[in-house]
């Protein structure tokens, strides 16, 4: 099962395993570039750190000097580290002295290479070729729904502690995909942890705007069939003006489908399915999904599925919100008192 990249990187470095070639991509370049440092800082010896790191950005490098730091061998030292940022900027010079090295890496080098989204075909056939002959770690900003499984990993990885899984959530829906602001606010509740871990009571405290219903829990209460406590939290809900019917039924189809496959296979299979599915901080809540699944039958999951398509086409023919998602929940409950 891959792990998320954070996890993937900290254990490789846990080892020792610091010498190669690392390409580190993606768009979120905070995490991309806090990855680097750690490589950087696992990899050089402080005390010789002057006379063996170069650093390079790709826009401005001229490939004769990047060839030359690339060939010098480390000075008093166990390696050297060539940084090079911002890859999918290389010139075809600059790309070719890359390339080669790549293909013959010396002994005693540290590669590390970042990358951005690349602007063309040129650059991407470029970036594809560099990644292939590296290890490859990626870090992308994540879906709205993947937010808490994204706050846990960063908690963990990057800041040394753990998150609940309420706190994260009422993180994530506090604060929404705003990448720097979540690191912020991750931050400064590790000044707050207490036995190795932050609280939902901790976040409350210290997070301005968290809301005492947010649409995870929401939707685990519909997910788990508890439809009268979804129906009265509704409206606290829906005064968030980020949460509309179509985006909430995007996401309750999600999850039930979520629910179908964990009851097929159980916890293992879905995180196997999300992970393939490039969903991978979604598999947190694999064992919460297993555990809701055990409340329904493979009819009843189709039958719900079939009402919430058809509310989520109400959604989008001028319906108010409110009505629809009322509308399906009472809906929802009358079809499981008729299957009780």
């Amino acid at each position: 099962m891959a792990l998320p990249p954070d996890s993937e990187l900290e254990k490789a470095l846990g080892r020792g395993d610091v010498e190669g070639a690392f390409f580190l991509f993606g768009d979120a370049p905070q995490q991309r570039d806090s990855a680097m440092r750690r490589i950087v800082e696992s990899a050089l010896d402080p005390a010789t750190g002057d006379f063996n790191l170069d650093r390079f950005r790709a826009d401005e490098v001229d490939a004769d000097s990047l060839a030359g730091a690339l060939h010098t061998p480390p000075m008093l030292a166990e390696r050297r580290v060539v940084v090079l940022t911002e890859a999918q900027e290389l010139g075809a010079a600059a790309a070719k002295v890359v390339e080669a090295v790549l293909d013959v890496l010396p002994d005693r080098l540290t590669f590390v290479i970042t990358a951005g989204p690349a602007s063309g075909k040129k650059a991407e056939k470029t970036l594809d070729r560099i990644s292939r002959r590296c290890r490859r770690y990626e870090w992308r900003i994540p879906r709205e729904e993947e937010l808490p499984g994204w706050l846990l990993e960063r908690a963990r990885s990057g800041h040394g502690y753990e998150l609940t899984e309420d706190a994260a959530q009422a993180l994530a829906d506090a604060v929404g995909p705003e990448l720097g602001l979540l690191e912020s606010e991750l931050e400064k509740l590790r000044h707050a942890v207490q036995d190795g871990r932050v609280s939902l009571d901790v976040v409350r405290d210290l997070v301005p705007n968290v809301r005492r219903v947010n649409r995870w829990g929401w939707l685990d209460l519909v997910a788990s069939r508890q439809y009268p406590a979804a129906l009265a939290s509704l409206p606290s809900l829906l005064s968030d003006s980020r949460e509309t019917a179509v985006g909430l039924l995007a996401a309750m189809i999600d999850q039930h489908l979520c629910l179908g496959v964990a009851a097929e296979g159980g916890a293992g299979l879905l995180s196997r399915a999300l992970g393939e599915a490039g969903k991978s901080y979604l598999k947190w809540k694999a064992r919460n999904f297993e555990r809701q699944a055990r409340g329904w039958t493979g009819e009843e999951l189709e039958s719900a599925l079939g009402l919430m398509r058809r509310a989520d086409w109400r959604a989008k023919s001028g319906v108010s919100d409110r009505a629809v998602l009322e509308e399906l929940l009472h809906s929802l409950r009358l079809a499981g008192e008729a299957g009780a």
